[in-house]
């Protein structure tokens, strides 16, 4: 009986606990460690240079931004993996998020804190307007926030539109790196993020 008794104890020492875990990335991609050179056994490809906001050709030095279509995480498929970088340091992570990232994701950090829910009319044909409604969840550990966006309803282009993404990010980068265009990995997470 002791035997079992000390497995079972053994056991609970090793799990994490929820809510408890550091958010410090995601799987083997640290925020503020994390190198586009150590990313050599997955398939991820360099996207285009970043611009400042409201320009066309002004570029923002020292981003960089690296793409894998899907990668798998100790069993748990992650597509649409965007990596950014500010002076060849990992400081922002946006990916889609779906059911088993969901899951493997709230059982290593909780349910998360402060939904907001937000309506926004970005389609307009004729007379009509159509919504998307935005709601979020956010994680914050330190310096790092995570927040997961679900967005349904009509998009710009007056398409239905049912997307869920997850970014990660350094707050003091992200305030520093703000005027960078980086809307195209989550047209959404401006609108939200000031509001946490």
């Amino acid at each position: 009986m002791n035997r079992v008794l000390n497995y079972l104890i053994l056991f609970a020492l090793t799990c994490p606990l929820y809510g408890q875990s550091a958010l410090t990335g995601l799987g083997p991609f640290v925020l503020g460690v994390t190198t586009p050179d150590s990313l050599h056994p997955y398939d991820f490809q360099e996207q285009e240079l970043v611009v400042v906001k409201g320009t066309l050709a002004l570029p923002c030095t020292g981003i960089r931004i690296l793409r894998a279509r899907s990668i798998e995480m100790q069993g748990v498929p992650i597509a649409n993996v965007h990596l950014v970088f500010y002076e060849n340091r990992l400081f922002r992570i946006t990916c889609d998020y779906g059911e088993p990232l969901q899951n493997a994701f709230m059982r290593q950090h909780g349910i998360g804190h402060s939904n907001i829910n937000d309506s926004i009319v970005l389609c307009h044909e004729g007379r009509e307007s159509k919504r998307q409604v935005l709601k979020s969840t956010r994680w914050e550990r330190g310096s790092i926030r995570a927040l997961a966006i679900h967005a349904t309803g009509y998009n710009d282009r007056c398409q239905p539109e049912q997307v869920s993404r997850l970014t990660i990010a350094s707050l003091p980068v992200a305030a520093i790196t703000s005027e960078c265009d980086l809307d195209h990995l989550d047209p959404y997470l401006d609108r939200i993020w000031q509001k946490h």
